[in-house]
């Protein structure tokens, strides 16, 4: 049995075709295929026929695809084909014309090795650490594979290649490999470079209650934030930056990534704080506002009647 067809009909003639094979049939298959890519699904069903000692030969060749004139031989006396031909023909030229073309096909040359043993991968990229919609380059080499595949919508892929791309998120490629013995995975992590925003505590000495109490600003924004504070008040700044850079203020000077900064308010008072690092900065202004203490003016008030009535009870008496 000898038989010229495509993919798509070879997957559907598998069981017929085992079948054959082991009533001792000897059977010969040439493949037509647009391209060098062999599905995973044709590598098994390959493998298989091999296995019970038939032979398959693979045919890269776009144009006899499309001529879709498939055929069987059966015992070098049967033509089976798909194609009408010209009545003009004779029968005995039409078989010895489609003999003679498989046995042109069925070369050494175009005979399928199907790839076994182990599959080696380098699948890696440029970046892995990227900010968002940042582009990397995706490479691989893979040998001894019939298929390769990646996914995140990149799909089969050829053997060895690159490609760029860019994420939102943090993200997992994956590269599967496979032959008719094994099926391989690579994987590679792109992580987003998440970037400290430059966040303060700010805490103020509550002397009623002798402890410094946090407070949150009055009005904030991503690089403004005003807080109200009492005058003559002690006020501590607070920070804790976990990433690599440098961090100073445009009147302190340089400043450790994790520290503090106390000072007492006397007058509106304005800080301007930037984080370096290697891909970017960012700038914090930080304006106190200052009034006065009613609560101590109150206070004051209540213990001065106090002591005015005591002084005039003791002048009565």
């Amino acid at each position: 049995m000898q038989v010229l067809i495509d993919e798509f009909g070879f997957l559907r003639l598998k069981k017929n075709l085992l079948e054959k094979l082991e009533d001792g049939l000897s059977v010969e298959i040439i493949l037509l295929c647009p391209n060098d890519k062999k599905s995973i699904k044709m590598v098994n069903l390959a493998k298989k026929i091999t296995d019970l000692n038939g032979e398959i030969y693979f045919v890269n060749n776009e144009d006899l695809l499309k001529k879709n004139d498939f055929f069987g031989i059966f015992d070098k006396v049967y033509l089976i084909s798909k194609k009408n031909y010209d009545k003009d023909i004779s029968n005995e030229s039409l078989f010895r014309e489609k003999n003679s073309f498989f046995e042109s096909l069925s070369i050494k040359s175009n005979f399928l090795n199907l790839f076994s043993g182990n599959i080696d991968v380098l699948f890696e990229s440029d970046k892995t650490i990227v900010k968002r919609k940042e582009t990397f380059k995706l490479s691989w080499k893979v040998k001894n594979s019939h298929e390769v595949e990646i996914n995140n919508q990149i799909g089969l892929v050829s053997d060895q290649g690159s490609i760029l791309k860019s994420v939102l998120n943090d993200t997992k490629f994956e590269l599967i490999a496979k032959n008719k013995d094994f099926k391989v995975k690579k994987i590679v992590f792109i992580k987003i470079y998440s970037i400290d925003s430059i966040d303060f505590e700010v805490s103020v000495e509550d002397k009623m209650l002798n402890k410094f109490v946090q407070i949150s600003p009055v009005s904030f924004s991503e690089t403004l934030d005003n807080y109200a504070v009492f005058n003559n008040q002690k006020v501590r700044l607070s920070w804790n930056i976990s990433t690599e850079g440098r961090f100073y203020e445009s009147k302190l000077g340089d400043l450790n990534l994790k520290g503090n900064y106390e000072f007492i308010f006397s007058k509106k008072k304005n800080f301007i704080f930037k984080y370096l690092t290697e891909n970017s900065i960012q700038s914090k202004k930080l304006i106190f506002h200052g009034f006065d203490d009613k609560r101590i003016e109150n206070k004051k008030s209540t213990i001065q009647k106090i002591v005015d009535k005591v002084y005039s009870l003791i002048r009565i008496k």
